[in-house]
């Protein structure tokens, strides 16, 4: 337990939690570990803080990041990087005293090069645990091809990870990483998680999977995977067969697996929900099932999805949005016109259009709008026939003249 851990914390433009954050890894209860601050100015106090911080713990680094997102900042922590294992914290998040001892003592044991933990959603109405989707374990060659390989990116139920793409919940070896986290190329830049840590964790068919929860995601309005970006399906195309050549060699790629196109039209319908709609066509959201101009729809579920669902069909003008609803509603209100779903009562709507990706969230809210006095009928979500064959759906994607399969 002698092995120097370089934790990387990014740090931008989130003042009011770095203290928490930085104050958590300095207070890691296994000592030998470095700590790497790349910070990108955003104009407040992070900077100070961080020299605060430098000054009193002599384990801490401070890189200053020019310009670049996520990819480049990782890029920079792990080229400074010495430890032998690589950690990833974000700076509006924080972790539990024991974390980066355990996933060590973890990765020690079962001489795996990746440990996969869970993670605790924080938010100001309270916390859950996430855990991994797979049983823990340890899963190294034959048993990794044979329990996880098929199911790494995908399980079968909409939309679940095998294993989570997250850096954050995760330690590694430094020497495996460094092939796909120095991979150049623009998937780095819109999948800056996924398509550096399940690769990785696929070629090496070497990970320990605990379910234990240490890292703190803060879950909060104005986070920056919220924000709306034009460019999604400009990136998407110009990466598309960069999916399979990560991949290559495993089941993923063979011509029976669905794994990358089911990850790829979640992806789609997470930040760029346009992209299945014919904009000289009659009827839009073709996810949904296509909806016909004139419309009044109540929207549910203000996550990532719904924000750029909102978005997208604000930019119709087309629909009349009745309301926008989410059962975190106190917490997102502060940033956004979201009301607690109770407020569907009593409203005039063609449909109520729920913008949550995940299948298990979903079942719960349709339950939820029934009870509410909700016909079945006016409830949309995808449709089945894409969940069953992502294709048909994929199919609808073109970009400048061009079909994405």
């Amino acid at each position: 337990m002698k092995e120097l851990i370089s934790v990387i914390v990014l740090v931008y433009n989130v003042e009011q939690y770095l203290e928490q954050c930085l104050q958590s890894v300095i207070n890691q209860k296994y000592r030998n570990i470095e700590i790497i601050i790349v910070c990108k100015d955003s104009g407040d106090r992070c900077s100070l803080i961080c020299e605060e911080y430098a000054q009193v713990d002599s384990r801490i680094v401070i890189l200053h990041q020019e310009e670049g997102g996520i990819d480049v900042a990782r890029k920079l922590g792990v080229e400074y990087a010495s430890g032998k294992y690589i950690g990833y914290v974000d700076g509006d998040d924080w972790i539990e005293p024991e974390m980066y001892g355990k996933l060590l003592e973890y990765a020690q044991i079962y001489d795996v090069d990746v440990v996969e933990s869970g993670a605790i959603d924080s938010g100001v109405t309270g916390e859950k645990s996430r855990r991994p989707y797979i049983e823990e374990g340890c899963y190294k060659g034959k048993d990794f091809v044979e329990k996880i390989e098929s199911k790494i990116l995908y399980v079968g139920v909409f939309f679940e990870h095998g294993i989570s793409p997250y850096m954050w919940s995760k330690l590694f070896l430094r020497d495996k990483l460094l092939k796909y986290q120095m991979m150049p190329g623009i998937v780095n830049e819109i999948q800056d998680d996924t398509m550096v840590s399940l690769p990785l964790i696929a070629e090496t068919k070497s990970v320990y999977i605990s379910h234990d929860c240490y890292y703190h995601y803060r879950i909060r309005a104005e986070s920056g995977k919220r924000a709306c970006r034009k460019d999604e399906i400009r990136y998407l195309f110009e990466g598309y067969s960069e999916f399979y050549s990560r991949f290559k060699g495993t089941k993923l790629c063979s011509k029976d697996d669905k794994q990358i196109n089911y990850f790829v039209m979640y992806w789609l319908m997470n930040k760029a929900p346009y992209a299945f709609d014919d904009p000289d066509g009659k009827k839009f959201l073709a996810q949904f099932g296509g909806i016909e101009a004139e419309k009044s729809i109540v929207l549910y579920g203000a996550g990532s999805a719904g924000i750029h669902l909102e978005n997208y069909i604000r930019s119709l003008n087309k629909y009349n949005i009745v309301c926008w609803v989410d059962r975190n509603y106190r917490t997102l209100c502060k940033t956004m016109e979201v009301l607690s779903p109770d407020q569907i009562i009593g409203k005039e709507y063609d449909y109520v259009i729920i913008s949550i990706l995940r299948e298990t969230a979903v079942k719960s809210v349709k339950q939820n709008l029934k009870r509410m006095g909700v016909q079945d009928e006016k409830i949309l979500w995808i449709e089945q026939k894409y969940i069953d064959n992502p294709e048909l759906l994929l199919k609808k994607v073109v970009y400048q003249g061009k079909r994405l399969i």
